[in-house]
């Protein structure tokens, strides 16, 4: 029997079913990790309902500055998570108040509110975290374990001034995109607008 060596052009398709056949094999490989990583990777978990949630407020302020260092722990049976600002509301008292000295205290008219605006970092702290090509302070995404996780922030406003500053009596603490609150009986002096920086991970209201 005469062996007939295969012309050029079977060569070639011989050469290019086999590139074929192992590419395909990478793809299945490639394809098989992708899907295992999908299927063990956790879940994130769910945001954290205002209702497992506890606020506990420290008083921080210091140098004509009133603060609260607010420690929230979440007290639900399941991990959630917490990203971004809390909703802070200041109601200012429209009457006048007998435990104040009236020089020091200006009557608001009814439904009136302190402005609240977010900020990185205050004079009792904040965030200090990575920032995007445009500038931009990427926030972080705090995760609360069940019963035990605990997260914070801080509220800061100016307290003092040579004129009579508005007074509250109480500060209310949400969640944006909730439309209830937490109220907390607090006495303040607001002479400013009041600052709120975003939620961080432990205690401290602070992240570095």
């Amino acid at each position: 029997m005469t062996f007939t060596p295969p012309t050029r052009r079977l060569r070639h398709d011989i050469l290019q079913r086999g590139r074929t056949t192992v590419l395909i094999a990478a793809l299945v490989v490639i394809v098989t990790l992708s899907v295992s990583h999908r299927s063990d990777a956790s879940p994130r978990p769910a945001p954290c309902a205002l209702s497992a949630l506890r606020f506990n407020l420290q008083p921080n302020g210091g140098l004509g500055h009133g603060a609260f260092r607010v420690i929230v722990r979440n007290a639900g049976p399941s991990t959630c998570s917490l990203s971004g600002y809390p909703r802070v509301l200041v109601p200012l008292d429209d009457h006048r108040d007998p435990s104040v000295q009236r020089s020091l205290q200006r009557v608001m008219a009814p439904a009136s509110r302190a402005g609240v605006h977010d900020t990185i970092s205050t004079y009792a702290g904040g965030y200090d975290g990575p920032v995007t090509r445009s500038g931009r302070v990427t926030l972080p995404r705090v995760e609360l374990s069940a019963g035990t996780g605990v997260a914070s922030f801080n509220i800061e406003w100016i307290e003092i001034s040579p004129k009579a500053c508005p007074l509250a009596l109480e500060l209310e603490i949400g969640l944006r995109g909730h439309a209830t609150n937490v109220t907390n009986r607090q006495l303040m002096f607001v002479c400013s607008g009041v600052e709120v920086t975003p939620f961080v991970q432990g205690d401290s209201g602070s992240w570095s």
